[in-house]
């Protein structure tokens, strides 16, 4: 027995114009439709959102209304090439432009376009618009992050070399100046005639080596540990913007970096660019441990311990040496070939600098776990 046509369950039902428009209008993404002339047809609600026009204001214009200079001047010109030659510049794909809103503001915007043939019309053409605002502004945050952390890089890469070169020269000069003293003070017990000149000399090369040890005495204090521009900051979103930071460049194809972050974290008393640099570098170091890795998983946590949040980056990479283990916070010792080996001495520095410390565990094959502790900020400091 067969089922009637009218009860099958494969019956297709069709959108009324209604149903078309209110689909339409839930987009979150502007829709515009232009006929051959360029006059708008079709203008969804996301656009009025998006150009700050409602759609009676703008139904039957020109959509090149909605364009800053020169698209504004150029568009009439390029839609009549199109359609004598047929040589597409954005029809059928997609590019990044600039809308302008009704307030004469412009704003970035991804345009794809497609074209639909009317037997009544002749060419249409149908544009998706998607805000491009907010990717712009994350951009230039990230932008401006990095610019912030290779600056403070720098400085403190000159502030370690020059504080361990330092400690490494001011020795040899002590030892210069002894030396001259001792041997002024030799010449003097043997009785020979010293000529003046030679004694003033070795008097000039004593004070000299003794400047130079003032001078690097400085340099030292300079370059020493100290209150920097802090503020109060949540740990957890410095986490969360050095991880989007450390993925920029990096080799972080099939790598699972996850964040477990501790709610309700009380707040720390930072320099919010330094304690970036350290979470970043540790981070940049645990994607290159990874990167070559049959398991490929990097992990980042916060806690509360006592009076101090812990700020962990576990990775599965190869672990460290026993020997590396030892050394590994010294200055100009490297784990990377061709590395400087100052970065985690940086790390350090930054770290007891705001009264904390940085620890590691570590099991050669089955990777490493570096801890940044940070002193919370108390109800009562000011």
């Amino acid at each position: 027995m067969s089922k009637s046509a009218g009860s099958s369950p494969h019956r297709k039902h069709v959108l009324t114009e209604t149903e078309l428009r209110e689909a339409i209008d839930t987009s979150i993404d502007g829709m515009i439709m232009i006929d051959h002339t360029g006059a708008i047809l079709l203008y969804s609600a996301a656009c009025e959102r998006l150009f700050g026009y409602v759609a009676a204001e703008v139904l039957g214009r020109n959509v090149k209304m909605l364009m800053p200079s020169p698209y504004r001047e150029n568009h009439d010109a390029y839609l009549h090439s199109y359609l004598t030659s047929g040589t597409a510049k954005i029809i059928g794909t997609g590019r990044d432009v600039i809308g302008r809103r009704r307030d004469g503001s412009t704003f970035p915007m991804r345009l794809s376009v497609g074209e639909l043939r009317s037997a009544r019309e002749g060419s249409l053409f149908v544009g998706a618009i998607h805000d491009l605002s907010e990717d712009h502004c994350i951009r230039a945050r990230i932008e401006e992050l990095q610019t912030d952390l290779m600056h403070v890089s720098r400085v403190s890469a000159l502030g370690t070399m020059g504080s361990a070169l330092a400690h490494e020269l001011n020795q040899p000069l002590s030892a210069v100046a002894g030396f001259v003293e001792a041997s002024a003070a030799m010449l003097d017990q043997s009785g020979v005639t010293v000529p003046e000149k030679l004694r003033e000399f070795m008097n000039k090369a004593v004070a000299q080596a003794h400047r130079a040890g003032d001078v690097i005495r400085r340099m030292r204090e300079l370059t020493r540990k100290g209150d920097t521009g802090r503020s109060i900051e949540d740990i957890n979103t410095l986490v969360e913007d050095t991880c989007a930071l450390a993925t920029l460049g990096a080799r972080i194809e099939n790598i699972d970096v996850r964040r477990e972050l501790s709610s309700d974290l009380p707040p720390v008393f930072v320099d919010r660019i330094q304690i970036q640099q350290t979470i970043l570098n540790l981070l940049r170091n645990s994607i290159e441990a990874v990167a070559d890795c049959e398991i490929r998983h990097i992990l980042l946590t916060t806690m509360r311990s006592g009076d101090s949040i812990t700020v962990s980056i576990s990775d599965t990479g190869p672990g460290l040496s026993r020997s590396v283990q030892k050394r590994l916070f010294e200055p100009f010792i490297s784990t990377k070939p061709g590395g400087m080996g100052i970065g985690l001495n940086i790390c350090r520095t930054i770290v007891e600098a705001h009264g904390g410390e940085i620890t590691f565990d570590t099991e050669p094959g089955k990777g490493t776990t570096f801890h940044i502790r940070i002193p919370i900020l108390e109800e009562n400091e000011d």
